[in-house]
């Protein structure tokens, strides 16, 4: 059986630049497993942090997108060369 550590595990995200200054590869993943189990991700050069959204509210902003981009037709769509 493998030593599991209680310490947060970083991991920079290759190729990812920063939602606030735009640096890229400077992003990592933080995941903590004490005191609860959670995860977000911190910019190296900034200090931005950001929280993964919960997935009801993804589900959520997608059906408002999806409602207001809707015009009520469907069909095939003909690319014109």
């Amino acid at each position: 059986m493998r030593y599991q550590s209680n310490r947060p595990k970083r991991q920079f995200l290759a190729g990812v630049s920063c939602p606030k200054c735009q640096t890229m590869d400077a992003v990592v993943q933080v995941q903590i497993f004490e005191p609860e189990a959670d995860e977000y991700i911190e910019c190296t050069s900034c200090g931005h942090i950001e929280r993964r959204p919960d997935p009801e509210s993804i589900i959520e902003k997608n059906n408002l997108a999806n409602d207001a981009m809707s015009t009520g037709t469907s069909g095939t769509i003909k690319f014109l060369d």
